[in-house]
């Protein structure tokens, strides 16, 4: 992995030449975000952090990296995702087209590409689970679901992107000495790109005048990427970590999503209907700025990947306590967020106003 590092600057350098360069194609093609319904930014903003995440790293893995041939599918069907995504910010796409693009994409990636979800593990402690004929739409669910996770928690400034980095270290933290050193340097790869978006995004010193968003071409590539590393990491020749860890690491976009549907179906609602529902939306209407509940979420989702990594070390069996303690997690979140959002945005409220 040291051999990498040097590699490093160039992911970041190369980040930033290509943002620079997409922004003024971003303006000429309509690219854009413009401020309107629930968009409070001020102006047009470009749409192009996502594609400039994809185009960096996949030419500093060609140039840098020497990986399988399986590579050249997997990017293949990122390239898909970010394509669609893309598409989707310049001309709005059903939301059911852009599903049915993306489970053809985990259809792909479970046959072609071959990176499927064979095995879920010892998630009951009555013996691994073998998905066996259910493992291609398992996978294509898996890799949709994680697409529209990232995609959903992608509402203020920085959030999609620092739990991808958070899900990224946590990944890497526990690859790291075991798998091959070009596979993990991968994912440092990505972790640097995102880290030079941020700094776009969140307007971070001399970046505070080129204000850019991933759109819905990064936040889908992120989940689809993050979800093709954890079905590799925890099934193939190269497994290092249990799926049950994998759920820490994508704990909050992962129960977001899911407690934002049920709430939306649960009303009669479309689960792709947009709203103020989700948990930063939640942290806002208690008084919380976007950057306070930015900096809140990630460092609960990093407490909870640590967590998550925590047992898988100390415990090495210990895949159905972990799994237990996730599902745990999630009915405690479900019953705070979904079932009792308002009147926890207001017990927040008054808290903050009794301590400041």
């Amino acid at each position: 992995m040291i051999q990498y590092l040097p590699s490093l600057a160039g992911v970041a350098l190369l980040s930033f030449a290509v943002t620079k360069l997409l922004i003024p194609i971003s303006h000429a093609t309509g690219l854009l975000d413009h401020p309107q319904g629930r968009k409070e930014h001020l102006g047009a903003v470009p749409l192009v952090g996502g594609i400039s995440i994809y185009l960096s790293v996949l030419f500093c893995a060609v140039m840098f990296l020497n990986l399988p041939e399986s590579f050249v599918g997997i990017a293949l069907i990122c390239g898909l995702i970010t394509f669609i995504g893309a598409l989707d910010d310049r001309y709005p796409v059903h939301p059911y087209y852009r599903l049915t693009m993306q489970l053809i994409a985990g259809v792909t990636l479970a046959t072609i590409g071959g990176a499927s979800v064979q095995n879920l593990g010892d998630l009951t402690g009555f013996g691994a689970i073998n998905l066996g004929l259910v493992a291609i739409p398992f996978t294509a669910v898996a890799i949709t679901g994680l697409c529209n996770a990232y995609n959903m928690v992608d509402g203020i400034d920085g959030l999609a992107g620092s739990l991808t980095i958070v899900s990224l270290i946590g990944l890497l933290l526990l690859a790291n000495g075991e798998a091959p050193d070009n596979q993990v340097a991968l994912l440092a790869y990505m972790a640097t790109s995102i880290g030079v978006f941020l700094l776009f995004n969140l307007t971070i010193g001399p970046f505070s005048k080129t204000k850019i968003f991933m759109g819905d071409a990064g936040s889908t590539f992120l989940g689809c990427a993050v979800a093709i590393a954890m079905i590799h990491f925890t099934q193939s020749k190269h497994a290092v970590i249990q799926p049950a860890t994998a759920l820490w690491l994508v704990a909050i976009p992962l129960m977001d999503m899911a407690s934002t549907m049920v709430r939306r179906v649960s009303k009669g609602r479309s689960p792709f209907h947009a709203d103020r529902t989700h948990l930063h939306h939640i942290l806002m209407r208690a008084g919380f700025s976007q950057r306070q509940a930015l900096i809140a979420i990630v460092l609960v989702a990093m407490v909870l990947a640590v967590f998550g990594i925590l047992i898988e070390r100390v415990w090495p069996q210990s895949e159905t306590i972990s799994f237990a303690l996730f599902l745990m997690t999630f009915g405690l979140y479900f019953q705070f967020i979904f079932k009792h959002a308002f009147k926890f945005a207001k017990t927040i409220r008054r808290l903050s106003a009794r301590w400041g």
